[in-house]
């Protein structure tokens, strides 16, 4: 396999592996407040199920970076790729991966304060998921450049 598309896949990985471990992170710090929630008010779980996926967004923005990554390369159409424009695609690829990353780990921390909050009163629900969704913003930002990185690159 020619070494610009290798960066190509390494690319495509990191994108989504970022975005993947960064949701789980998230989805895991905040599904452990909603168990601790559920245990005492079991009649808040669907509330409490919805601040946890929010987290899980920023694995699918990585997954759609892969995507993007495979398809602006030429990967589906059997197309290859220089070496120069291999690492293109690869530093592409840092703001999704990044960003995702980051974002949904910090993410899960806010929605466990809003599954917290939601506890306390339950009216509060949409208050704790605009809470939630500002650090998602920036998940959003990566993916912006990301695309208009990918979109500039000559292979």
């Amino acid at each position: 396999m020619e070494t610009g598309m290798i960066l190509v896949f390494a690319a495509a990985a990191v994108s989504a592996i970022l975005g993947f471990v960064g949701s789980a992170y998230g989805m895991g710090t905040a599904g452990q407040a909603a168990a601790g929630v559920a245990s005492e008010k079991p009649e808040l779980f669907g509330k409490l199920l919805l601040m946890q996926a929010l987290p899980g967004s920023q694995g699918i923005y990585g997954l759609v970076g892969a995507f993007l990554i495979l398809n602006f390369a030429g990967v589906f159409a059997g197309e290859t790729v220089t070496v120069a424009a291999g690492w293109q695609f690869l530093m592409a690829a840092l703001p999704i991966g990044i960003a995702s990353l980051f974002s949904a780990i910090l993410q899960g921390r806010v929605s466990a304060s809003g599954i917290l909050m939601i506890a306390r009163d339950e009216s509060r629900v949409a208050q704790a998921m605009i809470l939630s969704a500002m650090v998602e913003t920036w998940a959003i930002f990566g993916v912006l450049i990301s695309f208009i990185l990918l979109t500039s690159i000559g292979k």
